[in-house]
């Protein structure tokens, strides 16, 4: 057989084409599993799941700011335990460290929190329940942020919103709500002051087991300052039709009363329903229980029932309640309550009882280091028949994705004008205020996979939420 003979520019011309499309072959193929497997990554990876990180939310959020901290003094680096250790000697200066479990949207692009904007006013604390009759909007009650002004009375805004580009917006310019003014203070000494300022405060607007109510903070008729309900549907016009015919109980603005003794200022009660639909009143979470039947004149019916559920209490709570280290730190109920069954709607087997729907709460452990109040929610989980026991507290603390280091740029009105003051090393503090299924139709009781709204002040100067499921907030229970 005979070899024909080939010269080196006939190889190469043969080469040159091969080794192009080879490597052309090799980039398509590397790019396309790329794109597949973050594709994949993208739509696949369960809602609920951390983004891989090995640092903490709070790390980020400090490495985030656009100051960071100064550098910590030379020297072994502190471990968790020595930071435990420090604040049981009760000589903190700073916030402490904490594990967080991080919450994240399941609506907004990047997963953070949405804003909420109130047009040309400024508000905080906002609450949001379902628009009655338009499914696509939502009212929102929230504090007037008026820091500067010269008041007599406090004011709750109110407004129907709805979302435009990841913002729950007010449809129309907010308006002031309808509040009929309180009774005259019985403040003396150092309270005088709150005498002469009327008005609701800290107002918490939520859903009840057959009507929306609100409970806000005004003058006392047996203190200082106490807390007032009324159901919200005489004050809202969205609820105008249903007003004159479905409202039975607390049509206008009914004290709270408790069991004695009183505090010269009560704060944060929060109402919750029996299996059996019966309203209490519960008055105190720390460092003891406190709670009561309520009648439809706001009185007590009975006496205080946290002593039946106090031995499982106690246990419960020096097991998993956060350590409170000094008189800098306080452990505060904060939001509304919601009855929750402890398995999924969708599951055929999913049957509400006693044994697994209880009632849920947001309270907050607080510290005050530097002069900055920074609040960590919490959730409980009690019984919902008498004596209430505990059933589980959350092991961890949450934080909201988007929370980040306190800077000038987070717009607190406590440091406006006096940046200089704004103490290293802390976090925007955000203060849950209420939580709501975020079903229109849906009022008290939900599953697991309901999805949920939580609303928060940030730095008593603006407002947020996050759109959850109710299983992303009880991931680390304990388990009275």
């Amino acid at each position: 057989m005979r070899f024909r003979r080939v010269s080196i520019r006939q190889v190469l011309l043969l080469l040159v084409p091969l080794v192009s499309f080879t490597f052309f072959a090799l980039r398509v193929t590397t790019f396309g599993s790329y794109v597949v497997q973050t594709t994949a990554r993208r739509f696949a990876q369960p809602r609920d799941q951390v983004p891989l990180n090995t640092s903490s939310p709070l790390d980020l959020a400090l490495s985030e700011s656009e100051e960071a901290p100064a550098d910590e003094p030379e020297g072994e680096e502190e471990t968790a335990e020595d930071a435990k250790s420090r604040w049981k000697e009760k000589v903190p200066d700073k916030p402490r460290l904490y594990d967080y479990r991080e919450l994240f949207s399941r609506t907004t692009r990047d997963r953070k929190y949405f804003p909420i904007h109130f047009g040309s006013e400024t508000a905080y604390n906002p609450n949001i329940i379902p628009h009655p009759t338009k499914h696509e909007m939502w009212i929102v009650v929230a504090q007037h942020e008026q820091t500067y002004e010269d008041i007599e009375s406090s004011q709750q805004l109110t407004c129907t919103a709805g979302f435009l580009n990841g913002v729950l917006l007010c449809a129309d310019e907010p308006t002031v709500l309808p509040i009929a003014k309180s009774v005259t203070g019985h403040c003396d000494g150092d309270l005088a002051y709150i005498n002469f300022r009327h008005g609701p405060r800290d107002a918490r607007m939520f859903m009840g087991p057959t009507a929306p109510y609100i409970v806000y903070g005004s003058q006392s008729g047996h203190t200082c300052l106490g807390l007032w309900l009324q159901d919200t549907r005489m004050l809202l016009e969205e609820f105008k039709l249903e007003r004159h015919v479905l409202v039975e109980f607390f049509k206008q603005a009914t004290e709270i009363q408790r069991p004695l003794p009183w505090k010269a200022i009560e704060k944060n009660f929060f109402i919750f329903w029996d299996a059996d639909g019966k309203a209490y009143a519960h008055y105190d979470l720390w460092p003891l229980r406190s709670f009561a039947q309520i009648d439809a004149d706001g009185s007590v019916a009975g006496a205080d029932l946290a002593p039946a559920a106090e031995a499982n209490d106690l246990i419960c709570m020096a097991r998993y309640m956060p350590e409170v280290a000094s008189k800098l730190e306080s452990i505060h109920q904060a939001t509304n309550s919601i009855s929750i069954t402890l398995c999924r709607r969708k599951d055929p087997g999913c049957t509400a009882t006693d044994d697994n729907t209880f009632i849920m709460h947001i309270f907050h452990h607080k510290t005050y280091y530097d002069f900055h109040g920074v609040y960590e929610p919490y959730i409980m989980l009690f019984r919902r028949r008498a004596p209430f026991e505990l059933y589980a507290i959350s092991t961890r603390p949450f934080w909201i994705h988007g929370r980040a280091a306190l800077t000038s740029q987070s717009g607190s009105m406590q440091f406006k004008d006096r940046e200089e003051w704004i103490p290293e090393g802390h976090t925007e503090f955000f203060y849950i205020v209420s939580m709501s299924w975020m079903s229109h139709g849906q009022k008290y009781h939900g599953y697991l996979d309901d999805k949920m709204m939580l609303s928060f002040g940030i730095e008593d100067t603006r407002s947020g939420a996050m759109d959850v499921l109710a299983a992303d907030l009880v991931q680390d229970l304990g388990l009275c």
